[in-house]
C-alpha cells in the first residue's frame, strides 16, 4: 500500500515538472527610427539574459534607419520563471512567431527581419523553419547557437540529459566579470551586476537550451530566407565546427562574416560597431530588393 502511495505521487510530481510553464505577459520594447524605417528589426537575446542585451546594437541601427523591437524571452529577464525554470522550446518559438506576425501587420510595407544572438539566434532559425507564412526578409544570426558536428555530441546528450532527470533543479554557477576584457565595458559591467542577467542555472535549463539548439541545427535545411550568419575567432561556446555546418546547410542563400578577436557575444563586445556595421550593410542591400 505504502509503495502505491509512493508511486501516485511520483506520477502525480512528474505530471507537474512536465507541464510547460506560463511566464508574465511579453512587453515588446522599442528603439524608434527617425522618419519612416528602411527595415524593421525584431531582436532576440542570449541564454540568461534579457532585452538590455541589445541597449548597445540597437540604438545605432535605430539611428540608420531601422525599426527595432525586442522582448525579454520566456523565462528570463522580466519574465524568468520560479527557480530560473526553463519554459520550453515550443514557447520560446511560438512567443518569437508571433511577435514577428504582429511586427508584419503593424509595418505592411516594411521589410522585416530577425536578429538573434546565441539562444536567440536558435529561436530565430526555428521561426523560419516552422513558419514560412511570416514574411521574412531575412535572419541575422550572431553565433547562433547550433552544435551538428560536435564530437561525441549524441553521447554528451545522454550524460547531460541524465543529470537534468536526475538532479532538475541542480544550479550551476555562471561566472560575470565585471571587466570581462572581450565585452564592451558597459556590457560587462550591466552582465556582472544587473539582478535580471542570470547569475546561475538550472540544470534542466541547461538541457533545454541544448535541445533547442540541437532542433536548430537539425532544421536548418528548411531555412529558405537570406541568412547573414556572425561569428567571432575567440567564441568558445559556439564550436566552429558547428557554424561550418551550419554554413554548408544554409548554401546559396547563406552570408558568412568572422571579426577577428570577436568574443561569442558580437553585439556586446568591444568592436560591437563593426558587428552593427556589417549588418546595416547586409540588411540595407536586401531591403532594397525584391
Amino acid at each position: 500500500m505504502k509503495l502505491l502511495i509512493l508511486l501516485s505521487l511520483i506520477g502525480g510530481l512528474s505530471a507537474c515538472a512536465g507541464r510547460p510553464p506560463v511566464p508574465p505577459p511579453l512587453e515588446l520594447r522599442a528603439w524608434d527610427a527617425p522618419g519612416r524605417p528602411k527595415a524593421v528589426i525584431l531582436a532576440l537575446h542570449s541564454f540568461g539574459d534579457y532585452s538590455a542585451a541589445f541597449d548597445l546594437a540597437a540604438p545605432d541601427l535605430a539611428a540608420a534607419g531601422y525599426q527595432v523591437y525586442g522582448f525579454d524571452q520566456a523565462g528570463f529577464g522580466a519574465r524568468t520563471l520560479a527557480d530560473g525554470r526553463w519554459a520550453g522550446e515550443a514557447r520560446l518559438v511560438a512567443d518569437a512567431a508571433d511577435t514577428a506576425r504582429r511586427l508584419a501587420e503593424r509595418h505592411p510595407d516594411t521589410p522585416l527581419f530577425l536578429l538573434g544572438e546565441s539562444l536567440g539566434g536558435a529561436v530565430a532559425m526555428l521561426v523560419a523553419s516552422r513558419h514560412p507564412e511570416i514574411p521574412l526578409r531575412g535572419l541575422i544570426l550572431a553565433a547562433p547557437a547550433v552544435r551538428e558536428g560536435i564530437r561525441l555530441r549524441y553521447g554528451w546528450n545522454v550524460l547531460i540529459g541524465s543529470a537534468a532527470t536526475l538532479a532538475p533543479g541542480y544550479h550551476l554557477d555562471v561566472e560575470r566579470a565585471p571587466d570581462d576584457p572581450h565585452l564592451a565595458p558597459a556590457a560587462a559591467r550591466r552582465r556582472a551586476n544587473d539582478p535580471l542577467v542570470m547569475h546561475e542555472v538550472r540544470m534542466d535549463a541547461y538541457w533545454g537550451l541544448i535541445q533547442l539548439a540541437d532542433s536548430a541545427s537539425d532544421e536548418a535545411d528548411r531555412i529558405t530566407v537570406p541568412t547573414l550568419l556572425l561569428y567571432g575567432d575567440l567564441d568558445t561556446s559556439v564550436p566552429a565546427v558547428g557554424i561550418q555546418r551550419l554554413r554548408d546547410r544554409l548554401g546559396a542563400h547563406g552570408d558568412y562574416q568572422t571579426f577577428p578577436r570577436g568574443p561569442h557575444l558580437l553585439l556586446q563586445g568591444r568592436h560591437w560597431p563593426r558587428v552593427t556595421a556589417a549588418i546595416k550593410r547586409w540588411a540595407g542591400a536586401r531591403a532594397t530588393s525584391r
